[in-house]
């Protein structure tokens, strides 16, 4: 382990540098088994060869390629039902980093993707360890497609689809430490309807009338918010229906 990016406060400061590794989030997990880490520290690896999604899904990365990494944070001071708090700052921090780049169709797809128009740039996999009411530890899984060019998942794309132009991996790795540890901060100092407000500005078809299934049931209706415990919100005529992860389909 070493030091890295000098623009942080703690983030990034200690940094174990991988030339491959199954995952980044599994990595991070011996370590905390192992002994106490400091916060902040930062697993990265060139080629993650079981990188792993939300529950249990997959996720492609062509080795050298692409920005895959794992922060290891100790936000003790938030509850554990109020854990999509993680989420939302972690995707607006991948949103602040890549918006000059892509612009405004770039968009936070609920609860882990980063999406460019209707195709998926990237994701987060957030794992918590609790202890009570409190979260002792999260090890914070990114993986953004930057160089990559051909994908299984005909919906993947990456900046170098995008834009045509290739990019520098570990300069947008910093970018993204230094916009999430803003946004912790920010978090930590009592920000959060401030940070809410830019997720919902910033969030996937959000308040656009579009058709999803539920329970086997297709109806139509539009996001109009992420409650405090994470569940979507999606109004139908006058009734708003509240979802889990994986509970809503996006049709």
């Amino acid at each position: 382990m070493h030091k890295f990016f000098a623009k942080t406060q703690f983030l990034g400061k200690k940094v174990l540098f991988l030339s491959q590794c199954h995952s980044t989030n599994d990595k991070a997990a011996e370590l905390l088994k192992e002994k106490p880490q400091i916060e902040g520290t930062t697993i990265i690896t060139q080629n993650q060869t079981q990188g792993r999604g939300q529950r249990g899904n997959t996720w492609e990365s062509e080795p050298g390629k692409n920005a895959t990494f794992t922060v290891i944070l100790k936000p003790t001071t938030i509850l554990t039902q109020s854990q999509f708090q993680l989420h939302l700052i972690t995707t607006l921090a991948i949103h602040q980093t890549l918006f000059p780049i892509l612009g405004k169709e770039l968009k936070i797809k609920w609860p882990n993707d980063i999406y460019y128009r209707d195709r998926k740039l990237g994701g987060i996999l957030i794992e918590n360890t609790l202890k009570g009411s409190q979260i002792e530890s999260s090890i914070v899984g990114i993986g953004i497609n930057i160089n990559q060019s051909l994908f299984r998942d005909l919906r993947a794309t990456s900046l170098l689809d995008i834009t045509e132009n290739e990019y520098e991996i570990n300069d947008i790795i910093e970018q993204i430490l230094i916009e999430l540890e803003k946004k912790y901060l920010e978090l930590k100092s009592g920000k959060l309807k401030i940070l809410q407000a830019q997720y919902l500005r910033r969030l996937y078809l959000f308040n656009e009338e579009k058709r999803f299934e539920a329970a086997g049931r297709i109806f139509n209706g539009k996001i109009i918010g992420v409650n405090t415990h994470g569940l979507l919100q999606i109004q139908e005529n006058e009734m708003v229906h509240e979802f889990a992860f994986k509970e809503v389909v996006y049709k």
